[in-house]
């Protein structure tokens, strides 16, 4: 039967499923984000309001391949550009070998020409199968940038927890127990509040992101309703901010991802979005241990942040954050004739 390439249908569980099995082969020991559970996979798709932004391989009825373009709005060097996320790509095990992955990629190309996208942005990990394929048949023949080489920063908050999930040695686990990183993040007092979101800090938070700048740096620029979806869904999104003399002065926000490997599923608390210029250092840790502690409600392992250079990342380095070897490159795949991504610094946006 041929393989027919159409609107992704909604079903959130036979994608989960089909994404299980893929990655539990590729990744071999080795923990991965679970970015296809139902829940978390509905936030990101709950933006997409164009139906040819996700797209599926179907064998009759069956899906056998997937991937994702989240759109999205970014300034960059004061003009804003349409742009997408293009993620989530996965194909059943049983398929690989007829090309379903390429074709998938050439209809997300004519659909984004057609849709008028400015570019894409797409993470890739090296010695995966998915960057091999675009080393070996994509680059040489589309218009690839590098913008930055990106590495997770962990806290750890359960420290038996992660070392059993990522398989740690003991003179591993003895140097974060030696550089402090495995006690809780404590604070001393501050002359504001740290307090978890509420609706109406949403003006408030937009307008602290209008301010970061955008000189050779990628800004994503939200909607109210996307903003407030991002900010804050009911077990999948989580934000805490910074009150001083009755305003809001800085907010961090972080998205709950679980970590799926061999050793079992524990949840991470993905660092995402966050704004604190002009606050002070025991400022910004007490916002940070906010974080912490809620985090740890939710029976996080660690946080994880990866290094997008939009802030200084010396607070979370002070807080006995450690750098984690390993390494993904974050690519624009670039359509528009008259824009370039080189030169970018930073990237105001999240990981996925």
């Amino acid at each position: 039967m041929k393989i027919e390439l159409r609107n992704f249908d909604g079903n959130l569980n036979a994608l989960s499923a089909m994404a299980q099995e893929s990655w539990f082969e590729e990744y071999g020991i080795s923990t991965w984000p679970d970015l296809y559970k139902p829940e978390l996979a509905a936030h990101f798709f709950a933006d997409v309001e164009d139906p040819r932004f996700l797209i599926g391989a179907y064998d009759g009825s069956r899906l056998v391949a997937f991937t994702a373009n989240l759109p999205r709005t970014y300034r960059l060097n004061g003009k804003t550009y349409k742009g997408v996320m293009a993620c989530l790509l996965v194909g059943h095990k049983e398929y690989r070998g007829r090309h379903i992955a390429l074709d998938l990629i050439a209809e997300c190309l004519r659909r984004n020409e057609e849709i008028g996208c400015d570019f894409a942005l797409m993470t890739l990990e090296a010695g995966h199968r998915s960057a091999l394929m675009f080393e070996k048949h994509l680059k040489t023949h589309h218009r690839i940038e590098r913008l930055k080489r990106m590495y997770p920063i962990v806290r750890p908050i359960n420290i038996d927890k992660l070392a059993a999930s990522e398989g740690l040695s003991w003179y591993e686990i003895a140097a974060i127990k030696a550089f402090g990183a495995h006690r809780p993040l404590t604070v001393l007092p501050v002359p504001g509040k740290v307090r978890p979101f509420q609706g109406s800090d949403l003006d408030s938070i937009l307008a602290l992101i209008d301010c970061y700048p955008d000189q050779n740096a990628l800004v994503r620029v939200f909607n109210k309703e996307s903003l407030l979806r991002k900010l804050q869904t009911e077990k999948v999104t989580f934000t805490m901010v910074y009150e001083r003399d009755s305003a809001v002065k800085g907010f961090i926000n972080w998205t709950l991802y679980d970590l799926v490997g061999p050793r079992g599923r524990n949840t991470w608390a993905w660092l995402d979005f966050l704004f604190w210029e002009g606050l002070s250092a025991r400022e910004k840790r007490a916002l940070l241990a906010g974080m912490w502690e809620s985090a740890k409600e939710h029976n996080c392992v660690a946080i994880l942040e990866w290094n997008k250079n939009y802030y200084r990342k010396s607070p979370l380095f002070r807080s006995r954050f450690i750098a984690y070897p390993r390494f993904i490159d974050l690519n624009g795949w670039v359509f528009n004739p008259q824009l370039s991504l080189g030169g970018i610094k930073s990237v105001f946006e999240q990981q996925i």
